[in-house]
């Protein structure tokens, strides 16, 4: 008799969970929503669609666009958009949070308008120049450990941090290019200052961290 009554008081218990969890595996894609800053500073809103193959992994996409430039005095135009695809993998999933790794690449589309005269950078020698373009669009992949933790039955937050390197190719069309004294800044992983101004392919660290808001449809 007490093993009946013990049955019957788990069996509620049970069937709640199990509602739980089969309304959340049949929502397997998502709309997710973030801010992203891009350098020189511009704000864009970031979207993405995630799909979930299973219950351990999930494949993101993304793209930004900005939507707010501050006024800036050095460049007279900056033109960007990023797109990326990211895959993840779940070691932990339960009603209210599930922890995972990840693999993120992003391609970023980057182009400067600089209309007065300044420096750029070879491996071996300086230059001035006056009114240039500058094409330096930027190949980034990251390994990230994140948290996506749920707010109800379709919303969720999706919190990361990581780390990788970053591909910088950039490439200067400019008028009035003239050769100076001035010796070129030495390059490295650990340098972090603006990586267009040199004339080059660069690999550097790169950083990633932020947080996203989501909606399983």
């Amino acid at each position: 008799m007490k093993g009946l009554l013990s049955l019957i008081t788990f069996l509620p218990a049970f069937f709640c969970g199990y509602k739980t969890v089969a309304q959340r595996s049949s929502s397997r894609l998502s709309i997710v929503v973030s801010p992203a800053l891009f350098v020189p500073v511009t704000v864009a809103v970031q979207a993405g669609v995630q799909y979930r193959a299973n219950n351990r992994f999930s494949i993101l996409a993304e793209a930004a666009l900005p939507t707010f430039h501050p006024d800036n005095t050095e460049y007279e135009k900056i033109e960007y958009w990023r797109t990326g695809i990211e895959f993840k993998y779940f070691m932990r999933r339960d009603s209210s949070f599930s922890k995972y790794v990840s693999l993120q690449n992003n391609y970023l589309f980057r182009e400067l308008t600089d209309i007065d005269q300044a420096l750029f950078y070879s491996k071996t020698q300086s230059f001035s120049y006056t009114n240039a373009v500058i094409k330096s669009p930027v190949f980034s992949s990251a390994l990230k450990l994140g948290v996506e933790l749920n707010a109800g039955k379709r919303f969720f937050f999706d919190a990361f941090v990581g780390g990788g390197l970053r591909f910088v190719f950039t490439q200067y069309q400019a008028k009035n290019i003239l050769v100076t004294s001035t010796e070129p800044p030495k390059q490295g992983l650990f340098k972090f200052d603006d990586a267009w101004k040199y004339n080059y392919t660069l690999m550097r660290l790169h950083g990633s961290g932020g947080l996203r808001f989501g909606v399983r449809l």
